[in-house]
């Protein structure tokens, strides 16, 4: 049997999280925005279920550049009154 036509797997709601990050030369990388999105499978097709995004303003050392926004397409505009890690 296929997996998609395993019971316990289309009964299955799938979580998907992603991370945005600046990076900062010489530090590791600082979380700029978390997302989650859940998907399930039903009748054949990946329907979403719900989804979650924050940003996260960078700490001073790390701020966003212009490869990171090129990267991200996240501005230090649309961080600056986000909430600290």
């Amino acid at each position: 049997m296929a997996l998609t036509g395993d019971p316990d797997f289309r009964a299955t709601t799938f979580i998907i999280v992603d991370f945005e990050t600046t990076t900062p030369t010489g530090r590791p990388a600082q979380p700029i925005e978390v997302a989650a999105l859940a998907l399930r499978l039903h009748n054949g097709t990946w329907q979403e279920r719900g989804r979650s995004t924050s940003l996260i303003r960078p700490p001073a050392f790390a701020p966003v550049t212009p490869a990171d926004t090129a990267q991200t397409g996240l501005t230090a505009d649309q961080l600056a009154n986000a909430p600290d890690s």
